[in-house]
């Protein structure tokens, strides 16, 4: 029943897409909620080394319980995460076992620079059904240039030691990916005999999937070439939302900086926020392409990929197997 559930409600929202409605009987399936901003490495490729400091914090525990209680209701699965590293948050595992316990999906990415044991543990008794390492390169130098403050060393150790636990406690949760980013100029993709001799460290652990993503540039935020070609509405307006720390609700993950803030939490549900005016010329204006004043969307180049029924072709399948990262 709940696969049948959660097709019914794609099939509902991809044809609200296809048929250009502005105006949605269909709740959001997935929702990104930030626990907090704060990172501890400046990667290359991340705008969050240019966040203000005053612009940083910690959603409060009692906003986030709101929150879930909200989106229970519809949601089919929560991002634990947005634009910082959640293991800093000191309330994380509360957050993850809470949304577990209302029914959700829960997923999140760290960089695994602070799992150590005990929050090893933790994460995989907290009921986090899926997570990612966000990691980069296939050997020290690759990946202490891409992830600055990041010890190679270290968080390789701190990835091994998890998956033994994972292994020992013989859990099949938390479904684990490694996840690296296919830079254009360090042939993550094309090196495969660095990648075979660095994927033999986890030859006998639990390590689900090893995924290569392809970089994207934040909605302009991060400079990148941008194909020209192929311009489709932005699927995310009519299937998710992100909450920042401070109950700020976004359209897209792309927002970095918060260009185009929808409402906020604290003052409005989540279902007043999903058809209010500015989300209803959001999805008019990117229907029609007209996005030229919109900061993020203008630059951005996911709008701009290679897609299948307007539906980028790297997420088709993973959205339809429910594997999407």
């Amino acid at each position: 029943m709940i696969n049948l559930h959660y097709y019914h409600r794609l099939l509902g929202l991809f044809l609200s897409y296809k048929r250009k409605k502005v105006e949605l009987k269909q709740m959001p399936v997935r929702l990104w909620i930030e626990p907090t901003n704060h990172c501890n490495l400046k990667c290359v490729m991340c705008p969050n080394k240019d966040l203000k400091k005053e612009d940083k914090g910690f959603m409060e525990l009692d906003l986030f319980k709101k929150v879930i209680d909200e989106v229970s209701e519809f949601a089919f699965d929560v991002h634990l995460l947005h634009r910082g590293e959640s293991l800093i948050h000191p309330d994380f595992f509360k957050m993850a076992k809470y949304a577990h316990d209302k029914n959700l999906i829960v997923k999140f990415h760290t960089n695994g620079t602070l799992l150590d044991e005990e929050k090893a543990y933790k994460l995989i008794e907290s009921g986090i059904t899926q997570f990612s390492f966000s990691f980069d390169g296939y050997d020290k130098d690759t990946y202490e240039n891409i992830r600055v403050n990041g010890d190679f060393d270290k968080t390789v150790g701190n990835i091994l030691q998890f998956l033994k636990i994972k292994k020992k406690l013989k859990s099949k949760r938390p479904y684990t990916i490694l996840e690296l980013i296919n830079f254009p100029d360090r042939r993550i993709k094309s090196n495969k005999t660095q990648r075979k001799d660095f994927l033999n460290r986890f030859k006998g652990l639990p390590l689900n999937r090893l995924e290569i993503k392809e970089f994207h540039n934040w909605g302009g935020d991060v400079q990148s070439k941008r194909n020209q070609k192929n311009y489709a509405p932005c699927t995310f307006l009519w299937h998710a939302l992100i909450i920042f720390w401070d109950g700020s609700v976004l359209p897209c993950t792309q927002d970095f900086f918060g260009y185009y803030s929808l409402g906020n939490v604290r003052d409005s549900s989540i279902k007043e926020i999903w058809n209010n005016k500015k989300m209803l010329q959001l999805r008019e204006k990117a229907l029609h392409q007209d996005i030229g004043d919109l900061k993020t969307c203008s630059q951005c180049d996911r709008i701009w990929r290679s897609k299948f029924l307007g539906i980028p072709k790297e997420y088709l399948w993973k959205f339809i197997t429910k594997k999407m990262p």
